[in-house]
């Protein structure tokens, strides 16, 4: 299980309303959330945002994301 996938489930938040939140489709976010694809840092700064919107908490890239 990704970070990503990992943070979603503890918060409680929905795939659609990420999807909805940082303006990329759930199935991108799919493959994203399993590790079938890396995401580009602009997807990686759109979720993040998203992220603090939906949580009202300071997330980190490093949160969510096994960043290199």
């Amino acid at each position: 299980m990704t970070k990503l996938e990992t943070f979603l489930q503890h918060h409680a938040i929905k795939p659609v309303h990420l999807a909805k939140a940082c303006g990329y489709s759930r199935q991108h976010l799919l493959r994203i959330r399993k590790g079938q694809m890396e995401p580009t840092r602009r997807c990686i700064a759109a979720i993040v945002q998203a992220l603090r919107t939906l949580t009202g908490i300071k997330v980190s890239p490093s949160q969510v994301f096994e960043l290199e």
